[in-house]
């Protein structure tokens, strides 16, 4: 007995002296990617893979997910988790994540019952397994995958999706990122044609899952709008965040407990403008669309910060609508 206590504490005081080691980042090199770059800009990005694309969750559209850009010698964007992935989980994401529907319930899962299918725009036909209401954040079994087409050009690359789910639900989608020719910015322009029969009500955004050169959320960073924001009362800023003028101003980093404020005071298109600034080292990133915006959300969690503007859309059969997202990398010469 003993003999068995000693060896007990001998083995607990090893424990204590080792030494920890970090966890190994996980081979993101096994996904198919590419790279779009001029003298301005190198962009790499994600390719859509049913079997072995980085991304297979049922939350976020598949295609055109920027994990990183250079511009200037500084790096924007990050991966949400650095020491993790698994593809077919709903967060494991980075950089320009966009989604449908996440406040509008996908096209036909309220009419669906437990084990039938409905749409979710930019991934496919998933199955609703319950009575219980739709959540973002729940893995859905995929009932068929959307294809994808992908066209590359030296500076700019296009992903196609047509889909024809079930009662009378079907669209085309094409997204395409594209460099500007003479300046340190890039466009994602999309296009939904409701293809189907029944209209499609949908919202949209970016998640922006951002660093800028690695450095984590905080005093670090202000964010700036063309109006004046102001919580919505189910914010929860967790005294890290508060409005200033027409700013978010940090009051310190954003680690261990999530950050996640709605904010209002936003009225026409012209509001749907967004810039992140590095204080320290002079660069921003401006974010605009050219449509209104519905919505607006800052999250952060783990050092990352993620400004989510949402847009919304009634398409009617047989029509079409188009949007266009500018990425605008700002920094000061050196």
């Amino acid at each position: 007995m003993q003999r068995n206590r000693i060896l007990a504490l001998q083995i607990m005081a090893a424990n204590l002296i080792a030494p920890h080691h970090a966890v190994a980042a996980p081979d993101l090199a096994q996904y198919p990617s590419s790279t779009l770059s001029n003298s301005y800009l190198t962009v790499r990005f994600y390719l859509p893979d049913a079997e072995k694309g980085y991304y297979r969750g049922t939350r976020f559209d598949w295609s055109g997910l920027i994990s990183r850009v250079d511009c200037g010698g500084h790096a924007f964007f990050c991966e949400f988790k650095p020491e993790e992935h698994d593809p077919s989980n709903h967060d494991d994401i980075c950089g320009t994540a966009e989604e449908f529907g996440m406040t509008i319930h996908p096209p036909g899962f309220d009419r669906a019952r437990a084990g039938e299918p409905f749409l979710k725009l930019g991934v496919g036909v998933l199955e609703r397994p319950d009575a219980s209401d739709y959540n973002f954040s729940k893995r859905y079994r995929i009932l068929k995958a959307g294809s994808w087409s992908i066209t590359q050009n030296s500076d700019s690359v296009e992903f196609g999706q047509a889909l024809e789910g079930p009662n009378g639900w079907a669209y085309a989608y094409t997204k395409k990122i594209r460099l500007a020719a003479d300046s340190g910015a890039l466009t994602i322009s999309r296009r939904l044609k409701n293809t189907g029969s029944k209209t499609i009500d949908t919202d949209q955004y970016g998640h922006n899952f951002l660093r800028i050169d690695g450095a984590p959320s905080g005093p670090t960073y202000r964010l700036s709008f063309p109006f004046t924001p102001r919580f919505a009362p189910e914010s929860q800023a967790q005294g890290s965040v508060e409005c200033r003028a027409n700013s978010l101003a940090f009051l310190q980093e954003i680690r261990d407990k999530p950050v996640w404020v709605r904010l209002q005071g936003f009225a026409g298109i012209a509001d749907n403008r967004i810039q992140v600034d590095h204080q320290r080292n002079g660069s921003s990133l401006r974010i605009e669309t050219d449509q209104p915006l519905v919505r607006l959300v800052f999250y952060s969690s783990g050092g990352v910060l993620s400004p989510e503007p949402f847009v919304k859309f009634s398409i009617p059969p047989g029509e079409t609508r188009e949007w266009v997202t500018t990425y605008r990398f700002l920094y000061r010469p050196g």
